[in-house]
């Protein structure tokens, strides 16, 4: 299995298990329907990692509700997925206009556990083989889509800077204006508190790629305006799934507390 496919499975596997929990983070009832023979062994190396797992669902659970403020204001609201893996927000929020991309490979098993015609709502899958073609090509036929909502979950720590740039320039090349909600890592908690995540990530052929200091600069060197940080480690303690004193946790465990947040971003 390749580890696009691994991951999406692993971020799968997270929300099933939440969503079996009798007070479930996120409650996405959908993702049972990826646990097969297959999903379930992918998951099974991650299933007792309790941080990461606790992290990945509050995760999930950040930008739903993000994403649902948005379609208050706009049920139709236009909405992209760069990275979908096995995401189901457009069966689970009530709204929007919703274009999925990602490897072909993953896009046809995912239509086959949740097909396109059980959505409720307008939604386009696109593959794209990120290795040999651009993105800029399967946006174009989007171009110039104003105030689209942009989603880029669990996939920046597996980029470069070089490659972040080239992402972040072709979507305001493509969606001007347009809203990004991304998470973002630092270098120190990549390197201490990600740790036994990405120690079974090695086992399995993959790693994340080496994180910034200050994560969000970047963005900024690429014209975003920050409009909304979320500790995703801090609101997983607000969820009671994460335990952790809080004069810890605004003292001392601040590294932690502001090491992966999920960013809202407005592009020019």
């Amino acid at each position: 299995m390749d580890a696009v496919a691994q991951t999406a499975y692993y971020c799968c596997g997270v929300r099933a298990q939440d969503a079996a929990d009798p007070d479930p983070i996120c409650g996405d009832t959908f993702a049972q329907r990826f646990m097969t023979g297959e999903g379930q062994r992918a998951f099974a190396p991650f299933a007792n990692l309790k941080m990461p797992n606790a992290s990945n669902a509050t995760r999930a659970r950040i930008i739903d509700d993000l994403v649902r403020e948005r379609l208050k204001r706009n049920p139709r609201q236009k909405i992209f997925m760069v990275g979908a893996g096995f995401d189901t927000r457009p069966y689970r929020l009530g709204g929007g206009d919703w274009v999925e991309f990602d490897q072909p490979a993953l896009l046809a098993v995912k239509n086959k556990l949740l097909p396109v015609s059980d959505c409720p709502m307008p939604l386009l899958r696109t593959g794209v083989d990120f290795v040999r073609e651009h993105l800029a090509n399967k946006l174009v036929l989007h171009a110039g889509t104003r105030d689209a909502l942009v989603i880029l979950e669990g996939v920046t720590m597996y980029l470069n800077d070089d490659q972040k740039r080239d992402l972040f320039a072709t979507l305001q090349e493509a969606l001007p204006g347009h809203t990004l909600i991304c998470d973002l890592m630092t270098a120190h908690f990549a390197e201490k508190v990600a740790l036994p995540f990405r120690k079974v990530l090695r086992k399995l052929g993959t790693d994340f790629v080496p994180q910034p200091q200050d994560p969000k600069s970047l963005a900024f060197d690429e014209r975003y305006a920050l409009e909304q940080r979320i500790s995703i480690i801090g609101r997983a303690r607000a969820f009671g799934a994460i335990s952790i004193p809080g004069f810890l946790f605004h003292t001392f465990l601040r590294k932690l507390r502001d090491g992966y947040a999920v960013h809202v971003f407005r592009a020019p």
